[in-house]
């Protein structure tokens, strides 16, 4: 569920990507506006999954609520490895981007 680690890491993942788009302009053959339109995909990915997750847990869980509760939770339980699956891509793509940009 949401905790201090999640939003220090998104925190984190955005500073990173400030200062790669606050760097001098690179030449474009280094890779670093793939690598920060990657980053920059993987962030939105992940904020939105978040965001879904979030709002699936304040709603009680699965909104057809006839599911039995092993399905709900075996579905959380899925969504949260989807989640934790995005983060480490928002991340491993933030760092790329931070290599990149400032070799």
């Amino acid at each position: 569920m949401p905790s201090t680690r999640l939003s220090a890491l998104a925190a984190g993942a955005v500073t990173l990507l400030a200062l790669c788009v606050a760097a001098p302009a690179a030449p474009a053959d280094t890779g670093c506006d793939r690598a920060l339109a990657a980053a920059g995909r993987a962030e939105r990915s992940y904020d939105a999954m978040k965001a879904d997750l979030l709002h699936g847990i304040a709603d009680g869980g699965h909104p057809d609520i006839s599911q039995e509760q092993e399905q709900e939770q075996e579905q959380e339980q899925e969504q949260e490895q989807a989640l934790r699956r995005a983060e480490a891509e928002r991340d491993a793509t933030a760092s790329a981007a931070q290599r990149a940009c400032h070799p």
